[in-house]
C-alpha cells in the first residue's frame, strides 16, 4: 500500500474554487456522508488521519471535531 497518511478537512469553497479554506466537520461543502465513508472503510481503518479545522484560543472546536469523526464509526 502506498497510503500513508490522510489530511482530513471539510471545505468552505466548492470543489475546483481552488481555494483552500478549512471548515469544521460537517459544516462545510463535502458534509458528513463523505466523512462517514472515510471513517469506515475498512481498507482505510489503520491508516493515520490528520484533522485540519479553524482553529480557536482554546480547544472546543478541535474536541467537536474529533467527537462527530468518532460518532460516525460503526
Amino acid at each position: 500500500n502506498r497510503l500513508k497518511i490522510i489530511h482530513i478537512n471539510d471545505s468552505k469553497r466548492e470543489l475546483g474554487s481552488r481555494v483552500d479554506r478549512h471548515e469544521h466537520i460537517g459544516k462545510g461543502r463535502i458534509g458528513l456522508r463523505a466523512f462517514d465513508l472515510i471513517m469506515n472503510d475498512k481498507k482505510l481503518k489503520r491508516i493515520p488521519k490528520i484533522l485540519e479545522t479553524p482553529k480557536e484560543p482554546d480547544m472546543k472546536e478541535d474536541i467537536m471535531n474529533m467527537k462527530i469523526l468518532i460518532s460516525l464509526i460503526k
